[in-house]
Formats: structure tokens, sequence, C-alpha cells
């Protein structure tokens, strides 16, 4: 997913990294959000370019992005000694690119603390929780990562007070498994994201068509992915950020009712870049 949004799953089967592959992001502004967290103002200019303060205090914060086109936030911890130009060029050739070494050099020194996608006058709201380092953030909705576009970030000081707000939970366990519940979402709140699993994984949840089943977009899969999905293209969907094993991320959304396939396409480095859908990472979840 991270740092290419395909419009296409077809993509991924073909080894490519697919983010944006089921739907796009449905954003909400809502009331005044209740969390007691800081806020941080993102905005993503026209070029990719990430702007907001270069020193942060750790704690949760929560981040508004607005964004001068259809934009992908994500945010990263880097290890020390990897640099952005290091990073950017493992994303191109490993995450976009499909070679493995480059892509497990990146699992290996990259910690991804998730993201939300926005688009021009429909701000997205996510909630992270950092702690002291040095971080990048980067708008993953391009062809080929820069180096120069990354927003490099400091955390450090005092630790804020906050937390992150309530919501339904979407877990991620074992290495490519959904838990089980919840069964069903509202329409419209916060959802909690939390990686208990192996494995870096996102979020994509897309709408059934009307009359498909889990069993059908099984068959899609298994088929290699050859024809169309069967999804709704036309309906609001959920996108994430990729966060990390042992991480967590809140965020805001709204969508239709409806049944949804959930699922993640991260390419699994030990399978040789294999999409986490196509290794059965994927189960239905209702909005109503």
């Amino acid at each position: 997913m991270l740092f290419t949004r395909s419009r296409t799953v077809a993509s991924a089967a073909a080894g490519m990294l697919a983010a944006s592959t089921l739907g796009t992001v449905a954003l909400t502004t809502g009331p005044a959000d209740a969390a007691t967290a800081p806020t941080i103002h993102v905005h993503i200019g026209k070029h990719h370019h990430v702007s907001f303060p270069d020193q942060i205090r750790p704690g949760v914060h929560r981040f508004v992005v607005r964004s001068a086109k259809e934009a992908s936030f994500q945010i990263a911890h880097l290890r020390k000694g990897y640099t952005g130009r290091e990073l950017a060029r493992d994303v191109n050739t490993g995450l976009n690119g499909g070679n493995v070494t480059a892509l497990k050099r990146f699992e290996r020194n990259v910690t991804l603390l998730g993201g939300i996608d926005s688009a021009p006058g429909h701000p997205s709201r996510m909630w992270v929780d950092l702690h002291r380092g040095r971080y990048v953030a980067v708008d993953t909705n391009v062809p080929v990562t820069r180096a120069g576009q990354l927003n490099h970030f400091r955390v450090a000081g005092p630790r804020v007070a906050g937390a992150l707000p309530a919501g339904k939970r979407i877990t991620a366990i074992h290495e490519t498994t959904w838990a089980k519940r919840p069964k069903a979402i509202p329409t419209r709140g916060v959802l909690r994201f939390v990686n208990r699993s192996e494995d870096n994984h996102f979020i994509v949840l897309a709408r059934l068509l009307p009359g498909k089943t889990v069993a059908d977009f099984k068959a899609w899969i298994d088929g290699g992915a050859q024809t169309a999905p069967p999804i709704d293209d036309s309906a609001p969907g959920i996108d994430t950020g990729v966060v990390s094993p042992g991480h967590r991320m809140a965020f805001r959304y709204h969508l239709p009712k409806g049944h949804y396939i959930l699922t993640c396409f991260w390419p699994d480095a030990d399978m040789g870049g294999m999409p986490h859908a196509f290794m059965g990472m994927y189960r239905q979840l209702n909005v109503r």
C-alpha cells in the first residue's frame, strides 16, 4: 500500500503496491472532536510537500490534514542512521518496484505510525501516539517518492496530556488475520486501528456490489484478480496509512450503509512481496 496510490486492485495482483486499491477514503468534518489531545494542523501542497511544525511534544496528537489535491498522509519513525534519501530509494525500488531486498531493508529501518487520505475542501482527522525520536511525514499519493518531499520533524520534551478517542476497534492479529470483531460499525464516528500482528498492515474497506459476498471476493482473489473486483467503485471507502506491529491510531470516517470487505494489500517480504489479501487477509464488515 504505502507509497503508491493505485486506483486498480489488479496492480496488487501483479506485485505492485496498491494503496487506494478499492476506493477512496470517506472524510467527515463533523462537530468539534471531544478528545483533549493537542491539534497539529497539516497542509499538503499541490506538489506533495507536507507542512506542519518541525518539533512537537510526545503523546497523543490529533492531526487535521488539509490538502490542495487528493493526498495520502503518512507518519514514519526512522531508525538512527537511516536517511530520508535511503527511505526514498527503498520505497521506489522495494515497495513500488518489487525488490524484496529493498523492501526488507525498509521494514528493518522504518516504523509506520499510520496515516489518512484527504481531499480539497474535506479535511481529515486522525490521532497518533508519538514517542521521542526522529520522524518523517510524507504524501504517499505520488508515483515516485523524493527525499525532498519528506517533512522531517522531531518529537521531544515533556509528554502532553490526551488519549486516543473512543470508538470501534479494528485489530490485525497473528500475521495476516483480522480479528473477528466487530462484525459491524456505525455509518460515522471514530475507528481505532490496532496492529497486534507480526507485520505491517493498513485498512482497505470497500463496499461490495449488490448481491456480492465474501465468497465472490475470494473467487476474485483465487482467480488472480484478472477481472473487475466485486466492489462498488462509486461508493466511498476507507484506505488508511500503514501501522507497524505494536502500534495503533484512530481516525474519523463517514460511510454509507452496506456490506463491505475489509482487507490489506501490504506486500509480504517473506512471500516475495505477495499482498496480504492474497494470503487470506480479508473478511466482511457491515456498516449500518
